[in-house]
């Protein structure tokens, strides 16, 4: 969701458009399953995602009408959907997720009284409930903190002993070996442990055991004080930033707690400007970003202008459109969208900008891309480089191309659960 310029309301993206829904980062626990109880209009982008990134087959909905509601017939239809879910899973999940919608926390429901139902009839499973709240989006309950406390809280309360592993909490996708926080915690003999690269669901409980947590995002802290308040886990603040000073007084930070070496950090950084000089050098096109590639993109403008590339204009979220480095003056969402058209002279560092702007090329970054510090301004520089030198065609631009899909993301759905209560995506 993106503001136009005169702070009105946020304007629609499309889902196609990537990115990570609430429902693609809590299947980052493996061997889950979620059953969506929601109406049928809120289960639309969720669906659509699903169908476009592939995880359709792990995800059920419920959909909930009016008479259901003013019926009361809600909390129970919810029971009777999740047991016939897990009847009809050939392999049982070993999480089913419940998630909500804006309507349940209208309606106060009974969470515990549902799961415990569900947990009698299958103790092997364990099911709990994640909110999908956009409605909080301005109140200190964020939907982004809910949902990783929430995914957290779900790890059973009993303690176990520590290992030598470090859990990096709330990255949406798996880390890169090239990530300077992984390679320093390989190197020292520990074991990076992130949810979303196992298949395992003994992978989430090893949470538990961890030695040390990363918290990843600003948004996870509470998760990690939750999880240091419960298993005695300390956990490190490192932002995906792009401050030279602050990536290096990060990585010394980790490598106190951790009691190790440190690397060279100035070998490190001047290798990573040197790269992104060198792809300022062959850009002739201006550069956009926007908040679905990074957190502070101010940060990395400065740091884009200082190696030499040309930068325009920053798409903001709502939230923070209005802040002085915003080009506010400029940023109105386009009220039709020309896909047929691409502007050559743009390349995007993010979905939305690239989208509004019609770039050629795109930087496919999202928060991250499992990269951090002089690892991710590599990337940035390796992938600008890249997509400036393809000449056949093959680029990743969001004009027309955001739009297309093969036959095989899409599939015919599986017959509906007995009761047609639920139905698969």
């Amino acid at each position: 969701m993106i503001s136009d310029n005169n702070g009105g309301l946020p304007r629609y993206c499309h889902p196609f458009h990537g990115g990570w829904d609430v429902a693609r980062m809590a299947l980052n626990i493996p061997e889950s399953k979620i059953l969506f109880v929601c109406p049928a209009s809120c289960a639309r982008i969720i669906s659509l995602n699903a169908l476009n990134y592939g995880y359709k087959d792990r995800i059920y909905v419920l959909s909930i009408t009016e008479e259901d509601i003013v019926a009361g017939d809600y909390e129970e239809k919810t029971v009777q959907a999740a047991l016939e879910v897990l009847a009809t899973e050939e392999v049982r999940p070993r999480a089913l997720i419940i998630y909500v919608s804006c309507i349940d926390a209208m309606l106060g429901n009974d969470h515990a009284f549902q799961t415990k139902r569900i947990m009698e009839r299958y103790p092997d499973v364990n099911c709990f409930v994640l909110r999908m709240c956009p409605i909080t989006r301005y109140s200190s309950d964020l939907p982004l903190v809910a949902l990783q406390y929430d995914m957290y809280s779900a790890l059973p309360e009993a303690t176990v002993p520590k290992e030598k592993i470090v859990a990096f909490i709330g990255s949406n996708l798996p880390l890169s070996d090239d990530n300077e926080l992984v390679r320093i915690i390989k190197e020292n003999g520990y074991t990076p442990l992130h949810i979303g690269q196992s298949s395992s669901y003994d992978d989430f409980l090893k949470v538990r055991a961890s030695a040390l947590n990363i918290c990843y995002m600003p948004f996870a802290k509470k998760a990690c004080d939750m999880l240091k308040a419960r298993y005695g886990t300390d956990y490190v603040p490192i932002a995906l930033k792009h401050d030279t000073d602050y990536i290096d007084s990060a990585i010394t930070m980790l490598c106190e707690k951790l009691s190790v070496p440190l690397p060279d950090l100035k070998k490190l950084r001047e290798e990573a400007l040197k790269e992104l000089s060198e792809a300022a050098a062959i850009c002739d096109k201006e550069v956009v970003i926007d908040t679905t590639a990074t957190l502070f993109p101010d940060e990395l403008r400065r740091l884009l202008d200082t190696a030499g590339f040309r930068t325009g204009r920053i798409y903001k979220d709502s939230a923070g459109a209005m802040e002085p480095d915003v080009d506010s003056g400029h940023i109105t969402m386009p009220g039709k969208r020309e896909y047929d058209t691409v502007d050559h002279d743009k390349i995007s560092i993010g979905l939305v900008s690239g989208c509004f702007e019609k770039a050629e090329k795109q930087v496919p970054l999202f928060y991250d891309n499992g990269h951090w510090g002089y690892d991710e301004l590599r990337f940035i520089a390796r992938t600008i480089k890249e997509r400036l030198l393809d000449v056949s065609g093959a680029t990743e631009g969001i004009g027309p191309e955001c739009l297309r899909h093969s036959n095989d993301s899409r599939s015919k759905p599986r017959r509906a659960p007995r009761c047609g209560a639920t139905e698969e995506i």
